[in-house]
């Protein structure tokens, strides 16, 4: 069970919470000033704003799975879509199990390696699937319950319907003229690519742009959905796009493609799986106690602006919340309501307890909670704690298990900080090197050891051994 502390803690956190959660305009693009919607097709001006504040719009985003699961960089198109749904318009969720077997060039110096099957391909969309749902459910009960508006139902649709019943030769014969080549070549990543990478660029990723761009098509013809909206690396299949339904319908449909902001960290680089430094939205893949701490650690150069696209909180409020951090720089305010928000959308509530327990049982000295620590917490106590497996025998010291966690360069050093009373062992000093470990004192119920050196350095022993307990 949680503890009182934490549980009135959530409930503070939500009552605070739900009056930030409120959309009382359908003018999606004031949230330029969050660095959303800033690099479209069309320049936002007055009639673009009256389009989408006087009727509902359709708008959709693709999503290809290529993997089991949604990254955090692809939740910031989710995000996209959450803003336009808050503001009365209709989302639409694509998923590409078509076109993942194309592989989409955009963003990528080098072409896509990868070897999906057809029952990969069936099961990522599946899982994928279910997970957009999820982010869409926790926005609806935990972030717009208290609103009167009713929300439009997002839409699911799997590409490889467009595709069921028709071969390439009529692909190519019905729509190919109404491509033209030179706006084709002159794409941004495609002549990048062409000029720069040493194995150029093959047809499948080049003709990307106009599969991306009938899928759109096939979305206005069914769904009167006339906008389009990506990462700002999808400018130019969406231009492709636009340009393929105009001639489609002799130029008498105006589409429209809005972008979101590529997120990077610290060092500039994309938060995606192709650098491998993915966090997913699984739990299954990324705990959300990874998730939590992921954000959590966020520096303070781009807390600011993870707080202006991962979360739904008015500018105002991030303003506050920023001088806030600035004068108490060591409470990290900021950094614990982002890592909150994002837990909560991604994984509910029940995962954002889950983190907030790990977090305190590690990190806030909490020994009852540490005891109570579940095998899938424990397992996500590993993201950023350095953990190793052992077994116990009877001579086993706390200098012998210092040394396996490779806690101290060598033992003349562990000696010193151990006798000077530097080494916690689940949070109870222990200043004697000899101490024999045994189950029940430095080994709790759930056969794990937390080792701290100093204030900040954690360790964690997994214990292997299946008679243990009767020691």
């Amino acid at each position: 069970m949680i503890n009182i502390l934490l549980k009135r803690s959530l409930v503070r956190y939500y009552s605070i919470s739900k009056r930030y959660f409120s959309t009382n305009t359908s003018d999606v693009f004031k949230l330029q000033e969050h660095g959303f919607f800033c690099d479209n097709l069309a320049e936002v001006d007055a009639n673009l704003r009256k389009l989408v504040t006087s009727k509902q719009q359709t708008i959709y985003c693709g999503f290809d799975p290529t993997a089991k699961s949604l990254h955090i960089g692809n939740l910031v198109g989710l995000i996209g879509l959450l803003h336009w749904q808050r503001a009365g318009h209709q989302p639409i969720a694509l998923l590409g199990s078509a076109t993942v077997l194309i592989g989409d060039p955009s963003g990528r110096s080098q072409e896509r390696k990868q070897h999906l099957t057809n029952d990969d391909i069936v099961s990522n969309t599946e899982n994928i699937e279910r997970l957009i749902q999820l982010i869409f459910q926790n926005h609806e009960k935990y972030f717009w319950k208290e609103q009167q508006k009713k929300l439009s139902p997002l839409t699911v649709v799997n590409n490889l319907s467009f595709y069921d019943n028709m071969n390439t030769i009529t692909f190519v014969s019905t729509y190919g003229p109404h491509f033209r080549m030179n706006p084709l070549l002159s794409r941004k990543v495609i002549k990048t690519r062409l000029e720069t990478s040493h194995d150029g660029l093959g047809y499948n990723e080049f003709s990307y742009q106009l599969y991306q761009a009938y899928d759109w098509y096939c979305l206005l013809k069914k769904y009167n959905c006339r906008f389009q909206l990506g990462g700002v690396d999808q400018i130019g299949n969406m231009r492709t796009g636009h340009d393929f339904i105009s001639r489609m319908t002799n130029f008498e449909e105006d589409t429209y493609g809005v972008t979101v902001p590529l997120i990077t960290n610290e060092s500039g680089e994309k938060l995606g799986k192709s650098l491998g430094n993915a966090l997913w939205l699984d739990e299954n893949l990324s705990t959300p106690y990874e998730c939590y701490q992921h954000f959590r650690n966020t520096p303070d150069s781009k807390v600011e602006e993870y707080l202006k696209i991962f979360t739904f909180l008015p500018l105002n409020e991030i303003q506050q919340l920023m001088e806030t951090h600035r004068n108490k720089p060591h409470e990290y305010a900021a950094q614990i309501k982002l890592a909150k928000q994002i837990t909560l959308l991604v994984h509910g509530e029940q995962g954002l307890e889950s983190a907030i327990r790990s977090t305190q049982a590690m990190f806030a000295q909490n020994i009852d909670l540490l005891h109570n620590l579940t095998e899938k917490e424990i397992n996500g106590l590993s993201y950023g704690v350095p953990t190793i497996q052992m077994e116990l025998n009877p001579e086993l010291t706390l200098l012998d298990v210092c040394m396996s966690a490779q806690c101290f360069s060598n033992k003349s050093v562990a000696l010193k900080v151990i006798n000077d009373g530097g080494v916690y062992v689940n949070h109870k000093k222990v200043s004697n090197p000899q101490a024999i470990f045994v189950f029940g004192v430095h080994i709790i119920p759930n056969m794990i050891t937390v080792l701290r050196v100093g204030k900040k350095n954690f360790y964690m022993i997994r214990w292997t051994n299946t008679d243990i307990t009767l020691r």
